[in-house]
């Protein structure tokens, strides 16, 4: 067999993903002779069980943002799928089987004869000898092994031979990129203010500090907003990834105390912390942001699919809804204009102001 036919599997709880993770698996792709890594997030790890942890959604997602544009590195959802506790010789067996599951079985169809390589650092690797059915898990598969001169080298290189000559395992020794990096310790920065700028994906990095300043509710509307905002850019050609940045940071500064003026200007509010802290550039995705409250005269298709994906996301429960989301996927011009007017009317009966911008758009709209 080829090293064209070998897949490698890089598990953990990913929470989150860093560059430590892609280091690593860069390397092991290189040293190893990889045609492919799939990141496996485990359900529960064994030797975490009882610890906290972000929801498997999340932890997908921030793989999804960290391995965009990364053509050889994919994601198999088997651990998650299953449930429970994940053990290494289970899954590794299951995607041996084509049970890729999530976005690893599209990047893996028709190589489920494909000999898989399980990549792991050190202290894992000593501990090896330990973990469930140890004896099938090193002869059925293949090691890659991140190692740092200085810190061990010894003891995994004679392990790795012992274990060479006493199994027939295949073990290749991976120079592990020297970056002193943990999920916990990135956590920490976040909740703490710190700075986490080079220590995961800029991607990444925005995920966690919107999740962290807008709170767990206000996040889950967030992330509904995302899903239909990238589906509507599918469904009427625009940028999916333009979709998904705008989406995600649209109620960053969204107070739920602020009232009437700050629900109308809180998006102008995050369209400069867009600029200003997560260095967004892209006036197409700012304007998004910044009038996704109020709508706009000569509003941009992505200005149009973000305003609707906010107001019709499935987490939305008022009157009429169902068939205001079918007019708004329907045709994008006629559910903005739908929308915008319904917008007038309520605050209307509020007795609130009512927008120029709104005023404007609607009038733009009808003509």
């Amino acid at each position: 067999m080829s090293d064209t036919d070998r897949i490698g599997v890089l598990g953990g709880s990913f929470d989150p993903v860093h560059m430590g993770h892609l280091g690593l698996a860069d390397a092991a792709r290189a040293r190893a002779g990889l045609c492919q890594v799939l990141f496996m997030p485990a359900c529960v790890q064994p030797f975490k069980q009882g610890a906290e942890m972000s929801s498997a959604d999340d932890r997908l997602r921030m793989l999804g943002l960290a391995l965009e544009g990364r053509p050889h590195f994919g994601v198999t959802e088997v651990e998650i799928e299953r449930g429970g506790v994940s053990y290494t010789i289970d899954s590794l067996r299951a995607l041996s089987a084509g049970l890729f599951g999530g976005r690893g079985a599209a990047q893996t169809a028709g190589r489920d004869d494909a000999r898989l390589c399980f990549i792991i650092g050190t202290d894992m690797f000593l501990m090896i000898e330990k973990w469930k059915d140890a004896d099938a898990l090193l002869r059925e598969f293949d090691f890659a092994v991140g190692v740092r001169p200085g810190y061990r080298h010894g003891e995994a290189v004679a392990l790795a031979g012992r274990l060479r000559e006493e199994y027939g395992t295949r073990i290749d020794l991976v120079d592990n990129p020297p970056l002193e990096l943990s999920s916990s310790e990135i956590r920490e920065r976040v909740r703490s203010g710190g700075d986490i700028c080079g220590l995961v994906p800029e991607g990444v990095r925005r995920f966690l500090l919107v999740r962290e300043k807008v709170g767990e509710r206000r996040f889950s509307h967030t992330k509904r907003v995302i899903d239909l905002a990238v589906d509507m850019a599918r469904r009427f050609g625009e940028s999916v990834e333009k979709a998904g940045l705008a989406a995600l940071l649209h109620d960053y500064c969204k107070d739920p105390t602020g009232g009437a003026e700050n629900d109308l200007a809180h998006g102008g509010m995050a369209a400069d912390t867009a600029e200003r802290i997560f260095g967004i550039d892209d006036e197409d995705v700012l304007n998004a942001i910044r009038f996704h409250t109020t709508g706009r005269a000569g509003m941009s298709r992505l200005e149009k699919i973000i305003f609707l994906a906010d107001t019709v996301e499935p987490g939305r429960t008022y009157n009429s809804i169902a068939e205001l989301r079918e007019t708004c996927l329907d045709d994008l011009d006629r559910g903005t204009l739908t929308v915008l007017v319904e917008l007038k009317k309520y605050l209307e009966q509020k007795g609130l102001a009512v927008s120029a911008d709104t005023e404007a758009a609607i009038e733009d709209l009808r003509k």
